[in-house]
């Protein structure tokens, strides 16, 4: 049997949720599928997402039973950060070049479009074949949330190999139908699949063992409405928004209880709230390994998502509202984000606001409690299949064999 050896090149570390809550199911499920397949992964191990000795001789172990060989690098941070990404891109590059040749690679697939770029001018310089896996306009996420100006060098940069790669990459995936339309237009030479972020509901799903941890662990009273943050505060998210968002439907109810699960640092956190007065007893800051987030999501009644109503935006494909979805949670989420706006409506699963703004927040509590107040096994359960229908990882494993099939 002839062996396809296929880099895939992932600009994060191997612990960070957005590469083990989402490429890595895929990677996983077309190393089983494909025999034939040797896949050689490279990520760029950072402080946050450390593991001990012990714990990356487990992961290198597992991984091998996918035909996953790992490659981790180190990544740089701090002062003279552009020459720092130029230190990681050259590192790169020679270990992909000895993969190219010690092993025969013939192809090379990134995550994002920053790590796209990167695996892409790899691909031209070395002869490999470049899928590009979450193809989606980063540099403009940044732009439209005012974290680039548009004269800036991180944004011409980014947006000119954004546009470069997408036009011509050998294969694309992207997670909306509304990439996959612009790329039509746009007359790419690449073939182009939907391919979101998905959700293994296999795993992901109520656990009420995991509702009644969580509240113990933070004394939550089994019968207090919680409704949940997951996820950052500020750059392509909101910030102050959400705290505004908070006390507007706590001076509506003030029995509600916020819970705020984010890797940023409490205190800023803890700052905005105490701006808008939200009393300190109603609310919690707390952070989890991603092994665990089903389990806050369980503890919830209602999930928000914190994502701006811009026009980039359509474009994304946060995990998050699978993740929600699939344990039973219905959300909040600002029109034309992703598809998420799309889903809320048709199921009935959610509420899609214009904005987080007083008068919105305003307008749509009374939909809000409609949905709290719900008998709860019938609603997790329509939420659930809505999840599944949207985001499950089943509905897109026979999309993920035909790309890596070509690689």
């Amino acid at each position: 049997m002839k062996l396809r050896h296929v880099i895939i090149y992932v600009y994060n570390s191997f612990n960070d949720p957005l590469f083990k809550g989402n490429l890595l199911l895929f990677l996983q499920h077309v190393g089983r599928q494909q025999p034939d397949l040797r896949l050689h992964l490279i990520t760029y191990e950072q402080q946050d997402y450390a593991l001990s000795e012990e714990q990356a001789a487990h992961v290198r172990a597992d991984l091998a039973t996918y035909n996953i060989e790992w490659h981790p690098l180190q990544w740089h941070s701090g002062s003279f950060k552009l020459l720092k990404k130029a230190y990681d891109l050259l590192v790169g590059l020679l270990l992909v070049l000895k993969l190219r040749i010690g092993v025969g690679a013939r192809s090379i697939s990134g995550l994002g479009t920053v790590a796209g770029s990167f695996a892409f001018m790899m691909a031209k310089l070395l002869g490999l074949r470049y899928y590009g896996y979450q193809y989606e306009p980063h540099s403009e996420f940044m732009l439209d949330c005012n974290v680039w100006p548009e004269s800036s060098m991180a944004y011409r940069g980014l947006h000119y190999m954004e546009r470069l790669s997408g036009m011509h990459a050998d294969i694309l995936s992207t997670g909306t139908v509304h990439m996959v339309r612009r790329m039509q237009e746009w007359g790419t030479s690449a073939k182009v699949y939907k391919l979101p972020s998905c959700v293994d509901e296999t795993n992901i799903y109520f656990r009420p063992e995991g509702r009644a941890r969580i509240r113990t662990q933070y004394n939550i009273p089994a019968d207090k409405q919680v409704i949940l943050y997951l996820g950052k505060f500020g750059g392509i998210y909101y910030d102050r928004e959400i705290a505004v968002l908070f006390r507007v439907f706590q001076q509506r109810n003030p029995g509600l209880f916020f819970l705020i699960v984010s890797p940023d640092a409490p205190a800023h956190i803890a700052a905005l709230m105490q701006a808008e007065g939200l009393p300190e007893a109603s609310y919690t800051i707390t952070r989890s390994p991603y092994e665990q987030v089903q389990d806050y999501i369980s503890a919830a009644d209602f999930g928000v998502v914190a994502v701006p109503s811009q026009p980039s935006q359509k474009f994304r494909s946060p995990i998050k509202v699978g993740e929600y979805l699939c344990c039973g949670l219905p959300y909040l989420v600002c029109a034309g984000v992703s598809e998420d706006d799309l889903v809320a409506e048709k199921y009935g699963v959610g509420i899609v606001v214009s904005g987080f703004t007083e008068a919105e927040a305003t307008r749509v509590y009374p939909q809000v409690e409609a949905l709290l107040n719900r008998e709860k096994t019938q609603l997790r359960q329509q939420c659930r299949e809505a999840g599944i229908a949207y985001r499950g990882l089943s509905q897109y494993l026979a999309t993920a064999d035909t790309i890596f099939a070509q690689l």
